[in-house]
């Protein structure tokens, strides 16, 4: 049997939206991530390629991957067109040299975009090289009931429809969405994840590994036994961070790193911290 060759852990910068771009990428590096994802926000610096990988290039840093700006707060950055939005992240992956773009899938009304995702996004991954990687989202419960937003919620329903796809297993909580079944569904297709924990509170909480709910060892285990091979990106909720000193935030990401890396190889070594589940 051939060896499994883990690909590196990326992080996201997404949550350090109250970070500044430079802490957020000396904090990633002296965690000793060496790829990370860059999320595109309402900072006019992240709109272009050249700051963020002239900073990441100072910091031995390379821009894996890229989120979209697919959020509510950041749906009027690169305009309102989601085609429009793909299209400026694949110029912008080809710049950095990533090779994924993730973004939220279609709204219910988005039908034009709808059909872009199904119909053209791998003609487009043939000639470009980056692939549109569609994330797991949730609805809004209210009262029990679920309120619909986005197309393809289930994960037979996207994996259905988009030639590639983003996990996000703390979305997947608040769906409440089996994570190992989800995987089971997805596998084929999956080139990205965003791996956090979950309170299972309906909340997207993005916790540190081991603070939730979810089963992340068999989770781990399985991409293992599989030998997946897409990315990996740690996107963990550093809000509590922001006013604590540097050090702290550097010991909880390099330990949620050493974490996945560990289980990945095969091994079972806790970092100091984290707790057993």
């Amino acid at each position: 049997m051939a060896a499994y060759n883990p690909p590196n852990v990326q992080c996201s910068t997404g949550p350090f939206w109250a970070f500044e771009l430079e802490r957020a990428m000396d904090a990633l590096v002296e965690s000793g991530f060496t790829e990370i994802e860059l999320m595109v926000t309402r900072d006019t610096r992240t709109h272009e390629p050249d700051i963020p990988m002239k900073l990441a290039e100072e910091r031995g840093l390379r821009i894996a991957s890229l989120h979209g700006p697919f959020l509510v707060i950041t749906k009027s950055v690169w305009g309102m067109d989601p085609i429009g939005k793909i299209e400026r992240g694949i110029e912008m992956c080809t710049a950095l040299g990533a090779d994924t773009l993730v973004v939220h899938p279609p709204f219910l009304w988005e039908r034009s975009y709808a059909a872009w995702v199904t119909e053209l996004s791998e003609e487009s991954y043939a000639s470009t090289g980056v692939k549109v990687a569609v994330e797991t989202m949730y609805p809004k419960w209210v009262a029990g009931r679920k309120l619909r937003g986005y197309r393809w919620l289930k994960p037979a329903e996207l994996a259905a429809e988009a030639p590639h796809v983003a996990v996000d297993t703390s979305h997947l909580s608040v769906s409440r969405e089996d994570l190992l079944n989800a995987y089971e569904i997805l596998a084929p297709r999956l080139a990205h994840i965003h791996l956090s924990d979950n309170a299972g509170d309906g909340k997207d909480g993005h916790l540190e590994l081991g603070r939730g709910v979810l089963p992340l060892e068999r989770f781990l285990g399985e991409l293992r036994r599989t030998k997946y091979a897409g990315a990996i990106s740690l996107e963990l909720s550093v809000s509590s961070y922001v006013q604590r000193p540097q050090e702290q935030l550097v010991e909880m990401l390099t330990r949620n790193r050493i974490y996945v890396e560990e289980r990945l190889k095969g091994r079972s070594r806790m970092p100091k911290g984290l707790p057993r589940k």
